[in-house]
């Protein structure tokens, strides 16, 4: 995420010469406004399992990182987050993360359960755990540091949180710290978006068996998600790994629009996908410099319209069905949009600012549950 809660920060990058090693260290210190020690912070680089608490001293080592872009969390209860963004290729040392307390005093945490309250809390876990088989086994173990805000005039309901969101994933075996930065369903448009933080923290297995399914759950949820999309497109195999992708056109019904013809004919999806708007899609099979671009450190997604996503290699699953989605199991399609002109990649496929990048459809219905740490190795 491009969301700098900054302050002041002072780095230095060690120049010692690394011979033939894949894994690196990153070390630092976190400091309060006073110059400080800051004792058992956060400190992890985001979305990974990858991580560190501060010592005594305010010291913390991260190990073990492999090459590529991060953004480093560091966070204490009651202080504002603060994110770095690191470019790992070799050894980094010296980084000094300075805190600032949040505005305003701590106030103790009152717990008010209510029929109103319960019945916005579903709404939220509905939308931001899902409502796939997965999501029936993720448990958030305290909820009651959510608030809740739903304003009536503008038909929103958003979220906030002060500290750690705590969910346990029984199905693919993930504690997952999630500090949430933003939350919001907007119910007049029917699009939801929410971001934030997460460390994963592998779960222990009860016996061999429930580590076994663990692993085959975790390759279930990466194969044909948006992680395996964009690993396959910088790798030039989207076909070789079961992804079509073609452009899709919106437009509102009253706009006059004529579809090409020939080999790159575009048909009209019916149902559309949203009741005010025609969709066009085409045929043809895009090429992937009409998908993304090199850039002089990485990729940038750069396209017009829409993309819409095939994956053949696996149906729609009932949980997906279950939904109103379709009648009944066909390949998994999704559909991607651009907030942004463009939106950077790094080497390995990841996306630099997700917030910025829209999905529908099955990549839409797929939630935290199904979220896998961008470190994830097959």
């Amino acid at each position: 995420m491009k969301y700098v809660f900054g302050f002041w920060i002072w780095m230095i990058v060690c120049t010692t010469p690394v011979f033939a090693q894949t894994d690196f260290r990153i070390t630092g210190k976190v400091l309060d406004e006073n110059g400080k020690p800051m004792p058992f912070a956060s400190v992890f680089l985001n979305q990974t399992t990858i991580g560190d608490r501060t010592t005594e001293q305010g010291d913390f080592t991260i190990r073990q990182v492999p090459p590529g872009k991060y953004e480093l969390i560091v966070s204490y209860l009651g202080y504002e987050p603060l994110l770095i963004p690191l470019t790992v290729d070799k050894n980094i040392s010296g980084i000094t993360a300075g805190l600032k307390p949040k505005a305003g005093q701590l106030k103790e945490v009152v717990i008010k359960r209510n029929a109103e309250r319960d019945r916005w809390m579903r709404v939220f876990k509905e939308t931001f755990l899902g409502k796939s088989n997965n999501a029936g086994q993720c448990t958030i173990l305290n909820d009651e540091i959510i608030d809740l805000q739903y304003d009536q005039a503008k038909h929103k309901l958003s979220a906030t949180s002060d500290d750690f969101i705590i969910i346990e994933n029984k199905a693919l075996g993930y504690r997952i710290r999630f500090l949430l930065i933003n939350f919001e369903i907007n119910f007049s448009t029917g699009y939801s978006i929410y971001y934030g933080n997460p460390l994963f923290e592998l779960m222990r297995p009860k016996n061999r068996r429930q580590g076994k399914k663990w692993e085959e759950a975790r390759e279930k949820a990466y194969y044909g998600s948006s992680m395996q999309f964009f690993k396959s497109l910088v790798n030039h195999q989207l076909q070789e790994d079961g992804f079509e992708v073609r452009k899709l056109v919106r437009i509102k019904r009253s706009r006059d629009f004529t579809p090409p013809t020939g080999n790159d004919s575009a048909k009209v999806l019916k149902p559309g996908f949203l009741s005010s708007y025609v969709n066009y899609l085409y045929n043809k099979i895009l090429p992937y410099d009409s998908i993304y671009r090199k850039t002089a450190d990485g990729y940038a997604l750069h396209f017009r319209d829409h993309l819409h996503i095939t994956y053949t290699k696996e149906k729609e699953g009932r949980d997906y069905l279950g939904e109103g989605n379709t009648a009944k199991p066909g390949h998994q399609l999704s559909v991607m949009r651009l907030l942004e002109p463009e939106v950077p990649l790094d080497v390995n496929g990841i996306l630099e600012s997700p917030v910025h990048v829209l999905y529908e459809q099955y990549w839409g219905w797929e939630k935290m549950a199904e979220m896998l740490p961008l470190n994830y190795k097959r």
